[in-house]
């Protein structure tokens, strides 16, 4: 029996991978791969990953610009010819009052003129102010036309503006950039089953690379049910990389799943995902990296250890049997504070040093018995 630190793990294993994890993927494109960035490669923010070609989208952008310009051109034209047709219906209204005033002038000799004489200058009043009337509605039709066309016209190019913007938006996203800094994973081709390269083609929603930041690890791993109810959130882990010697990591739990799946089909074993965040490592770790996990349950520095088949019930009570140098046995009862499936930390009723029984020895062997308050 000595003295040493006691800790209880669950052992676990588990796999690391990024908190966080960006998919570089194309939208609303169709086209062929020109420039991709080798596998494996670490990247910073706003790096270039994939630049694509679409031959469709630059020419769908060139035809959409040209309709706008024929389409200002269509209205530019209208706007003169609309000023023209206005100024000549203009100039007629103004002819006909002019004539109209001319007549209205000699109204005072039409006292003295023959009837027929008058007659004649009242057809030609009545004639000038129809001709006024008739140009008077012609120019406000003309200007409800134009002001229609002229709406058509400015509606149309805000749409040819919008699709333009949304096809220029289309041509920048044939660059794809690191939208954080990480590792390039390159991902296979839905039509080879290849890693993604030069010349390949990619639509709409495919994923090319995948950029986790390994910065910011973590490690899964799946525990069977009785260990995860002893295991709580804030626990330390330590973790050893079986393909990595010599190196090591260190966290905490951080999440736990509460619905378990099953271990196999039809197993009465479930398994629960625990997550554990790595704080500090010896060395870079990669996603996918298999590690040794041990969670610490209980830790507690230079206690008395001893194991626990050493430790027996009798009478309420926890109680050890003691060696003594002159061969006898004296049954002890102790106080424990912490125990684990092998072993079992000696709070008060022992000594560092004292041999202690494995197993239970028979009554008649005992000659002693010492309880915690003749210790005290």
């Amino acid at each position: 029996m000595q003295r040493r630190d006691f800790n209880e793990t669950v052992q676990a294993e588990g796999t690391a991978e990024s908190v966080g994890t960006h998919v570089i993927a194309v939208h609303d494109v169709w086209g062929t791969i020109k420039y991709i960035i080798d596998d494996g490669v670490d990247v910073r923010q706003g790096d270039t990953l994939v630049i694509l070609d679409s031959p469709s989208l630059e020419e769908e952008l060139e035809d959409l610009c040209t309709l706008l310009e024929a389409t200002l051109a269509e209205r530019t034209k209208a706007e003169a010819t609309f000023a023209l047709e206005q100024a000549l219906q203009t100039a007629t209204m103004q002819t006909a009052q002019a004539s109209a005033s001319i007549v209205a002038l000699d109204s005072l000799q039409l006292v003295f003129s023959p009837p027929q004489q008058r007659r004649i200058s009242e057809l030609e009043l009545q004639r000038s102010a129809i001709e006024q009337q008739r140009s008077r509605r012609s120019l406000e039709a003309m200007e409800i036309a134009h002001r229609i066309d002229m709406q058509r016209l400015d509606t149309f190019i805000k749409h040819l503006h919008r699709r333009i913007a949304d096809q220029r938006q289309k041509l920048a996203g044939l660059v794809l950039c690191a939208p954080q800094d990480g590792l390039v994973i390159i991902n296979r081709s839905w039509a080879t089953g290849n890693t993604f390269r030069v010349g390949d083609e990619v639509w709409d929603e495919m994923p090319l690379i995948t950029l986790p930041d390994i910065s910011r690890m973590q490690v899964v791993m799946h525990i069977p049910e009785n260990d995860y109810k002893r295991v709580s959130l804030g626990d330390s882990v330590t973790f050893t990389f079986p393909s990595i010697p010599e190196s090591g990591a260190w966290g905490y739990i951080t999440k736990k799943m509460p619905v378990g799946v099953e271990a196999a089909e039809g197993s009465k074993v479930r398994l629960f995902e625990v997550t554990a965040s790595v704080d500090s490592s010896l060395t870079r770790l990669m996603p996918q990296t298999g590690t040794h996990v041990a969670i610490t349950l209980q830790a507690l520095h230079d206690t008395l250890v001893v194991p626990a088949v050493s430790v027996f019930d009798a009478d309420s009570t926890r109680v050890v049997y003691v060696l003594r140098d002159n061969g006898t046995i004296e049954q002890r009862e102790v106080a424990t504070a912490a125990s684990s499936l092998g072993e079992c930390v000696i709070d008060r009723g022992a000594c560092e040093g004292e041999r202690l029984l494995l197993l239970r020895p028979a009554a008649h062997r005992v000659r002693h018995k010492r309880f915690l308050n003749e210790n005290n």
